[in-house]
């Protein structure tokens, strides 16, 4: 995979996330970090558990995607 020339929907990078942070719960066996992925996945509708959560990643995207100017 090339990063620098690959996008993803947010979705896609959502689901990355949850991919990324289940191989950290299977690397660490930390329960926290298995209970936090528990929370965070993604329902048989393909949404959250809680819609507050999913709004919370779209704003976090926002910070990344379009960054807040300084001061």
């Amino acid at each position: 995979m090339n990063a620098a020339h690959d996008t993803m929907t947010v979705e896609q990078a959502y689901r990355a996330m949850l991919a990324f942070l289940q191989r950290e719960v299977e690397l660490t066996e930390s329960s926290d970090l298995a209970d936090l992925v528990s929370e965070y996945k993604l329902g048989p509708d393909g949404q959250t558990r809680d819609p507050a959560l999913w709004e919370e990643w779209l704003e976090a995207v926002g910070k990344v995607v379009r960054p807040q100017a300084p001061g």
